[in-house]
């Protein structure tokens, strides 16, 4: 097979205005960059994909593509994301679901019973760490990282569940010094530091 065709420069030029008009309505899922970053750097590709048009064709006007005179997108305030309510708004309900799960619940209730190495092991307080920095996340409003839980609290879960069956095997084995291994009971917000009152 011949080596794929590259798109030539009108093409090019429509289609960034097409990815720029699209995360001006729907959004990104950049985990680490908000959609302002994203839509200026598209921006910046349209920029130079007119410079590249006027640096082919010059002063022959009749050649220039129709694209190149249509509008330059407006560049986007930095921390702007397409959004936002429902990003918030998706990001607290899988803040409930989290505090809900079972595994989750268990991690966090027998987290103490585990050495340092131990927990290292079954990286518990990365696993942990997935709920307490959408917390954080929730209090600062940093819609990035509530974007990364948005409506997709199911692969955090998998994490919670295969880290649960690592703890469970791991205090199986040890001494039942301190009697049944503690499960159950309900985690509010207020231990996640949520709660107005402990908010800093």
């Amino acid at each position: 097979m011949g080596k794929k065709k590259e798109p030539d420069l009108e093409e090019r030029l429509k289609q960034n205005y097409e990815r720029w008009e699209y995360l001006r309505e729907f959004g990104g899922s950049d985990p680490f960059w908000d959609d302002s970053s994203n839509m200026n750097l598209v921006r910046n590709h349209i920029i130079n994909g007119k410079r590249a048009i006027a640096e082919k064709y010059g002063t022959n006007y009749e050649k220039y593509p129709e694209i190149f005179f249509r509008e330059l997108p407006p560049e986007a305030h930095r921390g702007y994301m397409t959004c936002a309510a429902q990003i918030r708004d998706q990001a607290a309900e899988s803040m409930d679901i989290y505090l809900a799960d079972v595994n989750f619940q268990y991690l966090f209730l027998n987290k103490d019973k585990l050495s340092k190495k131990e927990a290292e092991k079954i990286c518990l307080n990365n696993v942990l760490g997935y709920v307490s920095g959408l917390a954080n996340a929730l209090k600062q409003d940093d819609l990035v990282t509530m974007r990364r839980h948005a409506g997709r609290p199911e692969g955090y879960q998998e994490s919670f569940a295969s880290c649960a069956q690592k703890l469970k095997e791991i205090l199986c084995k040890k001494q039942k010094e301190q009697g049944e291994v503690r499960e159950g009971g309900q985690l509010s917000l207020f231990q996640f530091g949520l709660d107005t009152g402990q908010c800093r």
